[in-house]
């Protein structure tokens, strides 16, 4: 599972504006060994903490999750900051692909969408985190048949318990619930056999160090979210079936 890189947010920076929530830049980053073009927002420490450990377990699952930074932000682009101070947001490479939001009308992205490869496997993953908040603003498309997943920060959400589902989840209720329940079934299955088991075997004990998260979050915190992932393994197949809306369980093939 790779480290996340801290970077220091290089003057000249751009507001970005795409129905965001939080204040969002588009900037040049210095990490330790080069520079690199991404977007940095300002979230809260716990939020930083998730937005890490959603970017680097999701990539070491598979998905396709743009890299996550940890960067020094100064008064080079913020003026409240005191000179010689900085303070911490998050950032993530630039993925080179617009939000989705502006195919949104269109049946063949959606169709794209529909036939890309890891579509069910991020539809896992986010009732997982319980991320309820993902949209077509925080889906990126290069507008041919390639996809990138953003914005994880609700993710974790502090009113779900370990083994409630989340309290929404777009990809398999707009795509997965409309198919046909032997089609559901069948999914069910390939969720269970390929998609889950790797999760059993994710490395928790260094996700904190991963994400240098004791320097800017108490240890309380931190363990909880561990514990909440690492808990709501172990519910992942049964919270699936319900998000599917799976109302025959044994079903001869």
């Amino acid at each position: 599972m790779e480290q996340v890189k801290i970077g220091l947010m290089l003057p000249g920076a751009k507001s970005f504006n795409d129905l965001n929530v939080n204040p969002t830049w588009k900037a040049h980053i210095k990490t330790h060994d080069s520079v690199v073009i991404g977007y940095v927002k300002q979230v809260s420490p716990r939020n930083l903490y998730i937005e890490c450990i959603c970017a680097i377990v999701g990539r070491s699952l598979g998905l396709s999750i743009p890299k996550p930074l940890i960067v020094k932000v100064t008064s080079d682009n913020f003026k409240s900051i005191p000179d010689g101070q900085f303070a911490l947001a998050f950032g993530s490479e630039d993925a080179d692909y617009p939000s989705f939001r502006r195919y949104a009308q269109s049946e063949e992205a959606l169709g794209k969408l529909k036939e890309y490869s890891k579509t069910i496997d991020v539809g896992v993953f986010d009732e997982w985190v319980a991320n309820w908040d993902r949209n077509i603003g925080n889906i990126l498309y290069d507008g041919g048949n390639s996809f990138s997943f953003i914005d994880h920060e609700n993710a974790i959400d502090v009113s779900v318990a370990e083994d409630e589902p989340a309290r929404a989840n777009q990809i398999i209720d707009i795509i997965y619930t409309v198919k046909s329940e032997f089609e559901k079934f069948k999914l069910s299955r390939d969720v269970q056999t390929s998609i889950i088991p790797p999760y059993n075997e994710l490395p928790f004990s260094i996700l904190s160090e991963k994400t240098y998260a004791s320097s800017y979050l108490s240890d309380e915190e931190v363990l909880s979210v561990i514990s909440f992932l690492e808990n709501r393994v172990q519910y992942l197949d049964t919270l699936f079936r319900k998000r599917l809306r799976l109302q025959q369980q044994e079903m001869a093939l």
